[in-house]
């Protein structure tokens, strides 16, 4: 098959989304698939991105959009001339990863080409409309949110064949988000081999920790990911500066965003700058040693459709410590793989705790790795072309 993905996330950038492609590509590929990524990238970025020459990658025009937070999107004019564009790949499904902008463009597309739409919900949009508008966010959510599912998520579904959610959770909100019709629920997979501790000697996870100026015997609490607001990154660090006792232990924060200076100014509030560290935007490449330097990964994050990083660390044999939500029921056992926390004040509680239950941590330890063993990117590519096969004969079957 010839695939077409569209999204308007992927390098540079980096998400949960963008693994999500990653991993899709490579499995297709290995599949025997072509495979195209179309989106809209800054073009100098796209010059100077290593990462983007692995892909057959597809860059529309575009310009940024006007919002400080979402600066790395963009917007594209007249999508209808992007067709002829398209065209030239001839292209048998279109899976469509965005809601916005680039869906819009493969909304024409398909319609104008005759071929078949599978689209994915990566995200809850709940906690993103303050992107947009904070003063509507604030004082009209409700009104806000149903425009936002209704117009971008609702419209798109109807033009989909398949619908692709990847967990129980988001399938049971597909009426809120006007989502209809056929609708399946998969887990994204990931690399997890990529992640395993014996990938990395000791003299690595000691070189890290001395370049980041953390000491060997010190506790490290982990958070690995963008530093945004959908991710409740200021709880984790109001939870670590309420500890009592933090001599033993630093927060390690991995990643960056739109949040990131936010957060720095949030550690001088609170007087603990000399304890967090923060590491700013690390290449994807690098990243799963980050992980096997920390003790423990902490997320605070309530707007998760899946959560990659949860699976990245449990892949390392990390052991997690993130907020209760029912998206991750199915990944997480409480004290099993993982411990749940609910709020601030059950947070700083654990964090506590852990530190002192090293036989608990050690226990939970073992429980890691082989709980994340079905969440392979060849497993995540052999189901979705299954996917696409069912599209195109629906497809067919309906005379679209």
């Amino acid at each position: 098959m010839r695939i077409g993905i569209f999204t308007d996330q992927f390098y540079p950038y980096i998400s949960g989304v963008v693994t999500s492609i990653k991993m899709l590509y490579e499995g297709l590929t290995n599949l025997g698939h072509e495979v195209f990524i179309f989106t809209s990238v800054d073009e100098k970025k796209a010059a100077e991105c290593a990462e983007l020459k692995n892909y057959n990658f597809i860059n529309f025009p575009g310009k940024p959009y006007p919002f400080k937070d979402l600066k790395d999107y963009r917007k594209t004019k007249n999508p209808k001339k992007m067709v002829k564009m398209v065209a030239e790949y001839h292209l048998d499904i279109i899976h469509v990863h965005t809601e916005f902008n680039i869906a819009k463009i493969a909304k024409i597309v398909s319609k104008k080409l005759n071929i078949p739409i599978v689209h994915t919900l990566h995200t809850l949009y709940e906690d993103y409309l303050r992107y947009v508008s904070p003063f509507f966010d604030r004082y009209f959510h409700r009104i806000m949110f149903k425009i936002l599912a209704k117009v971008f998520v609702g419209s798109l579904s109807k033009a989909t064949t398949i619908e692709i959610v990847p967990t129980k959770k988001v399938l049971a909100l597909a009426n809120k988000y006007y989502m209809k019709g056929d609708i399946r629920v998969v887990p994204t997979g990931i690399e997890l081999d990529r992640f395993d501790e014996n990938n990395f000697t000791e003299e690595e996870k000691s070189n890290l920790k001395k370049k980041l100026n953390i000491s060997n015997d010190i506790f490290v609490f982990g958070y690995l990911g963008r530093t945004s607001g959908e991710k409740n990154v200021p709880v984790i660090i109001e939870a670590y500066a309420k500890l009592k006792n933090k001599d033993n232990s630093v927060l390690l924060i991995v990643g960056g965003g739109p949040q990131f200076d936010e957060l720095v100014e949030l550690t001088h509030k609170y007087k603990i700058e000399d304890k967090v560290i923060f590491t700013g935007f690390i290449d994807n490449e690098d990243i799963p040693l980050y992980y096997h330097i920390c003790d423990i990964f902490v997320n605070a994050s309530k707007s998760e459709t899946q959560g990659l990083t949860y699976i990245e660390s449990l892949a390392s044999s990390l052991p997690l410590l993130v907020q209760k939500d029912e998206c991750i029921d199915d990944l997480i056992q409480d004290y099993y793989n993982g411990i749940y926390f609910d709020g601030i004040d059950d947070l700083v509680v654990k964090m506590e705790e852990i530190q002192k239950a090293t036989t608990t941590l050690k226990n939970i330890k073992q429980n890691t790795k082989k709980s994340c063993a079905k969440y392979t990117k060849e497993h995540y590519a052999a189901t979705i072309e299954g996917i696409y096969k069912e599209a195109i004969e629906l497809y067919k079957k309906k005379g679209k």
